[in-house]
């Protein structure tokens, strides 16, 4: 139970509350579409290698907005900003609705489609993470990133399944029905947020590849968010792309078709919601360090058991385990960034994290779906979880993951009165500096 109330901390702060509600419904949604595109592709075309182009195309504008993103959040309301995202994102979601009942069966117009409407989601993502620092006091971070992780688990378990089902029986074109009238969701909770006005000190024009370019050489100068970075990249690689590559054993290896599909995700979610209480309360008795290897083990351990299971339903326990490993995973380097970056680069240095695996996942599919045409899914699945296996020995062994366990960031979040009436403690061993020499700060 102690574990239960730590995970639940930062729901003592109604507008986390309001935030996760709406991005619980919100992301649900959007699974109906994550769904539906990669089912859409496959049955058009019978090629795992258009599968992977689907998945690249929905993934890597995150990738490629970031460095917009990033510098728009840390300069502007973040509140607003992902107002202005949700519009996008619905509208993007009404462009598949149009296609599907007009009669478009092209392959190629959906790997579009799928490109153009995850442009919003792109400058949605860093603010959506930094957003998070706005809501609650530095004691509740963890709480918060790992419920924030916990929320978009628990749509995996519930909208994949629930996807799978509806497109099973009505077809794809309901499912991207779903997903735009989703968003009202977040917009609502977004518009019920009252957080206080941050004033934003009068900067020179914005230039975005350059501040993106000063926040990689901030990352790099920080051995602990250089770490976070790296190994995201190699879980977006590995880990990430048996999501999309999952298709193809639901329906070649078990063949389980649309609802096996379904399934699958859905086990990957449950996963990640039942340990999540587990994640929230080690983080106080583990160093992140210790955490983010064990993560990393079960994470190729899950792998090659989807790879070897004998039967659909081994597969789902492989999938349960990669589920856990990958929101244990994720807290934990997100947690480790938010605790050593300052605020005032904050957003701009989680677009560079979030650039990495939004680059390396897409990458993933779309060459290891080339590889699955090459010599079939187990064996590139398996190969896989061998690569996380070598990559866990390697950070042990060099001592890379010792980094994730510093703090050093400035951390201001502007928490709810009624959560931590007090000014949150600075982090271990940060010392202010002086007056005439700091950086004016946008927070």
């Amino acid at each position: 139970m102690s574990g239960l109330r730590q995970a639940a901390d930062a729901f003592r702060v109604r507008n986390y509350r309001l935030f996760w509600i709406g991005g619980l419904v919100s992301n649900t949604g959007r699974w109906f579409q994550a769904v539906a595109i990669p089912i859409v592709v496959y049955d058009l075309t019978g090629s795992a290698g258009w599968v992977g182009l689907a998945g690249f195309a929905q993934i890597i504008p995150l990738a490629v907005m970031a460095p917009i993103g990033g510098a728009v959040a840390d300069r502007y309301s973040r509140r607003s900003i992902l107002f202005l995202a949700q519009i996008l994102r619905a509208l993007g979601a009404v462009g598949f609705i149009v296609m599907w009942f007009s009669g478009v069966r092209d392959a190629g117009a959906y790997v579009v489609m799928s490109f153009v409407s995850g442009l919003a989601a792109g400058v949605n993502l860093p603010a959506w993470q930094a957003f998070v620092s706005e809501l609650v006091p530095r004691d509740l971070l963890l709480s918060a990133i790992t419920m924030n992780s916990a929320q978009f688990n628990s749509s995996r378990l519930i909208g994949p399944a629930l996807a799978g089902l509806v497109i099973a029986t009505w077809g794809p074109g309901w499912a991207f029905v779903i997903n735009a009238v989703s968003f009202s969701a977040v917009i609502i909770s977004l518009a019920m947020i009252r957080v206080p006005k941050i004033h934003k000190p009068p900067s020179e024009r914005m230039r975005p590849l350059r501040e993106f370019a000063g926040a990689v050489r901030y990352a790099r100068q920080r051995a602990g968010i250089r770490t976070a970075i790296a190994t995201a990249s190699l879980i977006g690689f590995f880990g990430l792309s048996m999501q999309v590559l999952a298709v193809v054993m639901a329906k070649e290896v078990f063949e389980r078709g649309d609802r096996g599909y379904g399934l699958m995700l859905s086990a990957l979610g449950s996963g990640a919601v039942v340990s999540s209480p587990v994640v929230a309360s080690i983080g106080a008795r583990f160093r992140r360090s210790q955490i983010q290897e064990w993560a990393l083990l079960l994470y190729g351990a899950g792998i090659v058991v989807l790879a070897v299971a004998p039967a659909y339903e081994l597969a789902l326990v492989g999938l349960f385990l990669m589920g856990a490993a990958h929101i244990t995973s994720a807290s934990t380097l997100n947690t480790a960034i938010q605790m050593q970056v300052d605020e005032d680069v904050r957003a701009k240095v989680l677009s560079v994290y979030l650039m990495v695996l939004m680059t390396a996942n897409p990458m993933g599919q779309l060459i290891l779906a080339q590889i699955v045409e090459q010599i079939g899914p187990r064996e590139t699945i398996a190969g896989a979880g061998g690569a996380l296996f070598l990559v866990a020995g390697w950070l042990r062994f060099r001592g890379h993951l010792k980094g994730l366990d510093e703090e050093t960031g400035a951390y201001e979040p502007a928490a709810a009165a009624e959560a931590h009436p007090s000014t949150p403690a600075p982090p271990k061993g940060y010392q202010p500096s002086p007056p005439a020499a700091s950086s004016p700060s946008d927070r």
